[in-house]
């Protein structure tokens, strides 16, 4: 099967999300630096993609919004995280949990979550 990449480019204010099938990330640079005057700013290799016929039906179960800080003491770098639509049966600290247990920044650990919003409606 052919991978399937997530292009976005960039011209002035606009910002455009495509997606192609090619031999590499390196050929749909090349692709588009051949035909559009936008610039690319990001090419990603789709790894997963659901293809099923149901979504789930909004029930509005859910606290709508996570906003905070993940840190990695070592390297010094923080980064803003924004989850959306978290299940109401994951408490906050559940939630610290599985974020220092698979969330990376640049490839680092996460050694700490600093809450910023955790909104309910």
């Amino acid at each position: 099967m052919m991978p399937m990449y997530r292009i976005q480019l960039k011209q002035g204010s606009r910002t455009i999300v495509n997606h192609l099938e090619a031999n590499s990330w390196e050929d749909v640079l090349a692709f588009y630096e051949k035909v559009s005057t936008m610039k690319v700013t990001e090419i990603l290799e789709v790894k997963y993609q659901y293809n099923g016929d149901t979504l789930p039906v909004d029930d509005f179960n859910y606290r709508k919004l996570f906003k905070g800080f993940i840190r990695n003491e070592e390297q010094r770098i923080s980064r803003q995280i924004i989850l959306h639509n978290i299940k109401k049966t994951v408490s906050l600290k559940e939630l610290y949990q599985y974020i220092l247990q698979y969330l990376k920044i640049n490839g680092f650990r996460v050694d700490s979550v600093q809450t910023a919003l955790f909104k309910d409606k």
